[in-house]
């Protein structure tokens, strides 16, 4: 294959890769009961957590309001609670419920633990060269998301 093939072949591999991995999320948020955005909050939750309910609006692009009610959701269906901040009396912070942590151990661990046979035939330099490209592809992602923010296609 020269080239240009194997770059054409890895942006459609990309694609189905994305396509499987929203089909995933979308079941994963049937199992939980919750939506995308919902989620997404979860996430961070799980990532950071505990962690300052503005930290993840900010993060999940969400208005205060919007943050509020999907917290509400999310704590309403028992992933998560709300704590004092411990170094600031106004403030609120967000951690997983044991509920939560066997939900994403019935979704994600079996995926997790397969990591390593998965893996296998990969040499140390291939998983360093699937470092990078992640690495460097989230940076990607990310200046064309703030590129792509600023078009305006419906006028």
């Amino acid at each position: 294959m020269i080239r240009a093939e194997l770059i054409a072949g890895i942006g459609n591999a990309i694609q189905l890769f994305q396509d499987a991995t929203d089909a995933f999320d979308d079941a994963a948020c049937a199992a939980l009961g919750l939506n995308r955005t919902d989620l997404k909050c979860l996430s961070m939750i799980a990532q950071r957590g505990p962690v300052a309910v503005g930290e993840i609006g900010k993060a999940a692009g969400l208005t205060r309001g919007a943050m509020t009610t999907a917290l509400d959701r999310i704590e309403q269906a028992g992933y998560a609670r709300r704590l004092r901040h411990p170094n600031d009396r106004r403030g609120v912070l967000v951690e997983l419920t044991d509920k939560a942590r066997k939900a994403i151990e019935a979704i994600w661990g079996p995926y997790m633990r397969n990591a390593e046979t998965f893996f296998a035939s990969y040499s140390v330099a291939d998983l360093k060269a699937i470092l990078r490209y992640l690495q460097e592809g989230r940076l990607a992602q990310e200046a064309n998301m703030a590129r792509v923010k600023t078009l305006r296609l419906k006028r």
